[in-house]
C-alpha cells in the first residue's frame, strides 16, 4: 500500500473507532451531547497524541475503486476534519469514556475519565479494568462484561466502585456497550462511567436517616399516620404500632379506606372530623383540633386514643394528615376514676351528698304536670354504734357494704342510693305514682341486715323516713321533710317493744300528720335523739 493509500486507512479506521465511541455515547439517549463544549483542534490533536495502539486493520484498495490521485487531498482534509471533530466530541464528554478491549485493558480513554481516577493514557492502556475496581464488585463486573462479549446482549449497566490512583474510592455508573466488526463478531466495547459518588454518599445518608427515623417511627408508643382527610379518607402509611394498638394491621388500614370509620365506636361517630377544620382555611402546617375518641379492638374491646393531626399537601396540594394516636385509655380510665371519686363514696360505691342533691334537682325538674312521681327517703340505721363497738370498725364497714347492697337491690334502675355520711343513706326514686309508692313501700320493709363474724352475726335494722313531692316541694324541702319523717320514725322506735311495722306506720306517715304529732317535748326528744345518734352511729360509721 502506498503512503497515500496507508494515510486513507489510518484516518478512516480513528474515525471508525470514534464513532462507535459516539454510537455507544448517545445510545438510548442515555447521555445527551447538548450542551457541551466542543475543545479546541489544537487541543484535541493533543489529546489525541496521548493514545497509544489504536486498532490496525490493513485493507486493500479494490481495482477500480482507488480515487482519482487530485482528489486525495481533499478526501484525506475530509476525513481529517472528521476525525478531528469526533475525537473533540469525546474529550469534551462531561463522562469518562474508555475504550475496553475484550481482555480488559483500555487504550483510549477520554479526558474526563483521565482526571476522574488519576491513572495516564499509558496507564489505562497496560491495566485491565480489574485493577482499578473494588474487589468486591469485581465478580460481577466480570460476569456482565463475559455474558456480553458471549452474545448475552449488546451492553450492560451497573453501579461499582473504581479505585482513584491515590487509592481513594469513586463510586460510578458504568454503562458498557459493545461494538462488532464488519462480520459481526465482537470487536472492542466503549465504557461510560458517571461520577455518582456525592450523590451516593447523600442516598446513603438519607438511606441512614430513613432507617433511624423509620425505627424511631415504629417503636414509639403511638401509631403514626398519613391519611386523605375525612371519614373515608386512604391511609397513604400506617406504623405498625397499629397492630399492638387494636390488633388490626397495617395493610388492612391500607387497603380498606372504611376500616378506620367501622372500628369508631358508635357513640363517637358524631365527632367533629378534621375536614372541617380544612373547610375554615386551616393552612399547609396548621395543627388541627386534638380529638380523643374510642376505636374497637379485634378483640372486641375500646381503646381511647388522641388523634393529634397536622396539614401538609403534596406534590400537586392535595392536602394529607400528618398525624399520631395515642392509647390513651388508662388516662380516660383514670379520668373516670377520679370523676366517680368525687361523686361517689369511696367504701360502697354508692353517690355522695352532693351528687345526690343535683340528681333530686334533675328529678324535680323532670317532672310533668304532676304524671311524674318523686319520692326521697332517709335510712338511718339502728344500733351501728353497737356493732363497732362489739366487733370493731372493719366489721362495720362490711355492715355499710350490705346496707348499701340491699338498697341498690329494693331500688329500681330509674332511682339512686346515697350514702350521706356515717350510716346514713337516702334514696331517690321516680316514676309513675304507682311505681314510686311501690318503691317506697319495698324500703320501709327492707329489714335487718345482717353479717356474719366468726360464729356470730352483726344486725342492724333501719328507720326509714320518705316524703313524696308536691308541686310546692324544692330540693332543700323535699329533702328536710323525708329527714324529719325518717326522725320521727326513730322516735318512734325507741320505746320499749318497738318493731319493725311500728317503724314502718311511722314512716308512712304524711308530712302533716308528722307536724301535727311531734311538738313540743315531743321536739325535745327529737333533738335528744339526733344528739345520741350523731355520737354513736353518724360518728362511730364515719
Amino acid at each position: 500500500m502506498d503512503g497515500a493509500g496507508q494515510q486513507e486507512w489510518e484516518a478512516d479506521e480513528g474515525a471508525r473507532v470514534l464513532r462507535g465511541a459516539l454510537a455507544a455515547l448517545t445510545r438510548d439517549g442515555s447521555f445527551p451531547l447538548d450542551g457541551l463544549t466542543p475543545r479546541s483542534p489544537a487541543s484535541a490533536a493533543e489529546g489525541a497524541g496521548r493514545v497509544p495502539g489504536l486498532p490496525r486493520r490493513r485493507r486493500r484498495v479494490e481495482a477500480g475503486g482507488a480515487p482519482a490521485p487530485e482528489d486525495l487531498p481533499a478526501l484525506m482534509a475530509r476525513q481529517s476534519q472528521r476525525l478531528r471533530q469526533l475525537e473533540t466530541l469525546i474529550e469534551a464528554a462531561p463522562v469518562g469514556i474508555g475504550l475496553v478491549q475484550l481482555d480488559g485493558r483500555t487504550p483510549l480513554t477520554n479526558d474526563t475519565l483521565r482526571q476522574l481516577l488519576g491513572y495516564s493514557t499509558e496507564e489505562f492502556a497496560t491495566m485491565p479494568f480489574a485493577d482499578y475496581t473494588v474487589p468486591e464488585d469485581q465478580a460481577e463486573n466480570d460476569r456482565l462484561f463475559r455474558a456480553m462479549v458471549e452474545g448475552d446482549g449488546d451492553g450492560f449497566a451497573m453501579q461499582k466502585r473504581f479505585v482513584r490512583k491515590d487509592g481513594t474510592t469513586l463510586w460510578v455508573d458504568l454503562t458498557v456497550s459493545l461494538v462488532r466488526d464488519a462480520d459481526g463478531r465482537p470487536d472492542y466495547a466503549i465504557g461510560m462511567v458517571q461520577d455518582i459518588t456525592e450523590r451516593k454518599r447523600l442516598a446513603d445518608e438519607l438511606a441512614a436517616a430513613e432507617l433511624h427515623y423509620r425505627l424511631l417511627v415504629e417503636h414509639v408508643p403511638a401509631v403514626v399516620y398519613i391519611a386523605e382527610p375525612g371519614p373515608g379518607g386512604r391511609f397513604e402509611y400506617v406504623s405498625p404500632r397499629l397492630e399492638w394498638m387494636l390488633g388490626r394491621t397495617p395493610q388492612e388500614w391500607l387497603d380498606d379506606p372504611g376500616e378506620w370509620t367501622r372500628a369508631i365506636h358508635p357513640s363517637d361517630r358524631a365527632m367533629r372530623f378534621h375536614e372541617e377544620a380544612l373547610r375554615e382555611g386551616l393552612g399547609e402546617g396548621g395543627q388541627l383540633p386534638s380529638i380523643t375518641y374510642r376505636l374497637r379492638h379485634r378483640e372486641g374491646y375500646d381503646v381511647w386514643v388522641r388523634d393529634d393531626a397536622v396539614l401538609r399537601r403534596d406534590s400537586d396540594g392535595s392536602p394529607r394528615l400528618h398525624g399520631v394516636l395515642v392509647d390513651v385509655t388508662q388516662e380516660k380510665t383514670l379520668e373516670e376514676r377520679l370523676a366517680h371519686m368525687v361523686d361517689h363514696d369511696a367504701l360502697t360505691g354508692l353517690v355522695n351528698r352532693s351528687h345526690f342533691h343535683r340528681l333530686v334537682d334533675e328529678a324535680l325538674a323532670g317532672r310533668v304536670d304532676g304524671r311524674r312521681g318523686v319520692a326521697v327517703m332517709y335510712v338511718d340505721l339502728d344500733d351501728f354504734k353497737a356493732v363497732n363497738d362489739s366487733f370493731g370498725h372493719a366489721v362495720g364497714d362490711r355492715v355499710l357494704v350490705a346496707v348499701a347492697d340491699r338498697l341498690r337491690e329494693l331500688v329500681p334502675p330509674s332511682g339512686a342510693v346515697a350514702r350521706l355520711g356515717g350510716d346514713e343513706f337516702a334514696v331517690l326514686v321516680t316514676g309513675t305514682p304507682a311505681a314510686v309508692r311501690r318503691a317506697v313501700a319495698a324500703v320501709q320493709d327492707m329489714g335487718q341486715v345482717s353479717v356474719p363474724v366468726g360464729g356470730a352475726w352483726a344486725r342492724v335494722s333501719a328507720s326509714v323516713g320518705a316524703a313524696v313531692a308536691d308541686r310546692a316541694h324544692t330540693t332543700e324541702k323535699l329533702l328536710h321533710d323525708a329527714d324529719q319523717v325518717m326522725y320521727d320514725a326513730k322516735l318512734g322506735g325507741d320505746r320499749p317493744g318497738r318493731g319493725g311495722a311500728r317503724r314502718g306506720a311511722a314512716a308512712r306517715r304524711t308530712v302533716g300528720e308528722r307536724r301535727g304529732a311531734v311538738g313540743g317535748a315531743a321536739a325535745g326528744r327529737r333533738a335528744g335523739d339526733r344528739g345520741t345518734r350523731d355520737e354513736g352511729g353518724r360518728r362511730a360509721g364515719g
